[in-house]
């Protein structure tokens, strides 16, 4: 059967279109479904969700309980979140397809040069005016306190001092399945609903050190114990 050349061209130019408008929509569709996915597993409580800004760069530094925390703090806003991310959770075949769709950016361990490479990616969407969100435990917790912070988020602030730095505090999860209480992950029972707090402190702005905003980390923590309590 003879096709003329004309309908070969046409049904080529929609196959491209369809593909460049699912490629368009597929982060915007995947965050709706892991929103969705979000609110099934756990009861998010948002406190100073008005503190993330609505534009322009901005650097979000929090604690880090389990691997649902860049889901919980992504939840907190409508904007695109790039955060940094440990290479072998990056590199988990399960996980890959979504942190490259998500666009996370990969820490390497073990290689000073490659880890100051991710860390000038990040600076890199400061500058584009973006939100870029880091972990500067550099690790999940395995004691369900906050450890000391990593020099490298000083090393994305240095130089953006008038942008702001926003502390986040995550509480509610460590037990969790998705936490590394006892040592691993689905040590213990993954519960539906599981209810949390997404603790969002006042944006610091001009020169912070790590320590500093540990602290200040810390006191969004005895902030959030007590919203819960209240509550």
């Amino acid at each position: 059967m003879h096709i003329h050349p004309l309908i070969v061209v046409g049904l080529a130019a929609i196959a491209v279109a369809l593909a460049g408008l699912f490629w368009l929509l597929a982060t915007p569709l995947a965050r709706l479904f892991v929103w969705c996915v979000l609110h099934i597993f756990f009861k998010v409580r948002i406190v100073g969700g008005s503190r993330l800004p609505k534009t322009g760069a901005g650097l979000i530094v929090s604690n880090h309980v389990s691997y649902a925390d860049a889901i919980l703090i992504g939840s907190a806003t409508p904007r695109f979140i790039r955060f940094l991310m440990w290479q072998p959770l990056f590199d988990n075949k399960w996980l890959n397809p979504f942190c490259r769709l998500f666009r996370a950016i990969p820490v390497p361990t073990g290689s000073p040069q490659k880890s100051l490479r991710a860390l000038r990616d990040a600076r890199r969407e400061l500058e584009k005016g973006e939100l870029v969100g880091i972990f500067p435990e550099g690790e999940l917790t395995r004691t369900g306190d906050v450890k000391p912070f990593e020099r490298g988020v000083e090393l994305i602030a240095r130089g953006f001092e008038t942008n702001p730095v926003i502390p986040v505090y995550i509480h509610g999860l460590w037990g969790h399945a998705l936490s590394m209480k006892d040592g691993r992950p689905f040590a213990s029972r993954l519960r539906l609903r599981q209810p949390v707090t997404v603790c969002i402190g006042e944006p610091v702005k001009g020169p912070v050190s790590a320590e500093q905003l540990h602290l200040r980390v810390l006191e969004l923590g005895g902030e959030a114990n007590g919203v819960r309590h209240a509550s």
